[in-house]
């Protein structure tokens, strides 16, 4: 199956400095700290499960909204930003479900073995949700969707796709992971499992060079979360999950035909 575009030469596509992606991300974690005092209080508060699960919901999408809105403001400064320059865009659907299934079943390999070889058991997934319904719910919706999706867009199709102007993939990758895996810190406690994280974000790289697809690299990390959930809350995970995968099949055929943001 060819899809019904010109593939653009590599100066075509969308450039912007690699610098762009650093001091977004500063600039991102500066409006948090700086607008956002009642951070401590609404962590470390006392509160019903539900009303947890809420706040960490209600964080997650302004920490998010914070990280996408300041993606988009420095690629106004290169470019009008178009959804094909991020990897919203139709791909051919078995290439990019074979890329997506190896890179979901490389990197889950690698935890597992992770794991097993250190004897970690700590993880970053919040364990709330356990003994409620909506709070399980709600902590699916902030863990499977909106997590993957604001991540996924930052940090592949904004800050990695930054690096690649200046970086080769085996330079770009790397950075992002380790950036990826060093803000997934949480305390001492989490710490032993941020290579893991780390190696995600690379893996996602990868993936998302190879398909030029922002839709695989969301299903991948849904689906990786899905499953660090299962313990959680096993069932709002698993609805929530096959939905988030179920929009990544189905959205993308009814986007026009785009280029890639990257070259394959």
């Amino acid at each position: 199956m060819t899809l019904p575009y010109p593939e653009l030469p590599a100066k075509a596509r969308p450039h912007w400095p690699a610098w762009y992606g650093p001091v977004a991300l500063l600039g991102s974690l500066v409006a948090l700290v700086f607008f956002f005092p009642a951070l401590p209080v609404i962590l470390l508060g006392d509160f019903s499960e539900n009303l947890t699960a809420v706040s960490l919901l209600v964080l997650l999408v302004v920490q998010d909204a914070i990280l996408t809105g300041a993606a988009l403001v420095f690629t106004w400064l290169k470019l009008r930003p178009r959804p094909w320059h991020f990897g919203l865009r139709p791909t051919r659907v078995w290439p990019t479900i074979g890329w997506a299934a190896l890179g979901f079943a490389s990197m889950l390999g690698f935890e597992f073995a992770y794991i097993a070889l250190l004897g970690v058991s700590e993880t970053n997934v919040e364990d709330v949700g356990g003994g409620a319904v909506v709070a399980a719910f709600l902590v699916a919706i902030a863990v499977i969707v909106v997590a993957p999706v604001s991540e996924e867009f930052f940090f592949r199709a904004f800050f990695y796709r930054g690096l690649r102007t200046r970086l080769p993939i085996w330079a770009a990758a790397p950075i992002d992971g380790a950036v990826f895996g060093a803000l997934h810190f949480e305390g001492i406690d989490t710490a032993a499992i941020l290579p893991v994280i780390a190696v995600f974000g690379i893996g996602q790289c990868l993936v998302y060079e190879r398909t030029g697809s922002l839709f695989a690299v969301i299903a991948i990390h849904a689906a990786f979360n899905t499953v660090a959930t299962l313990g959680v809350s096993t069932v709002p995970a698993l609805i929530v999950g096959a939905m988030v995968l179920l929009g990544c099949l189905l959205v993308p055929p009814r986007l026009p035909a785009a280029p890639s943001p990257v070259l394959a």
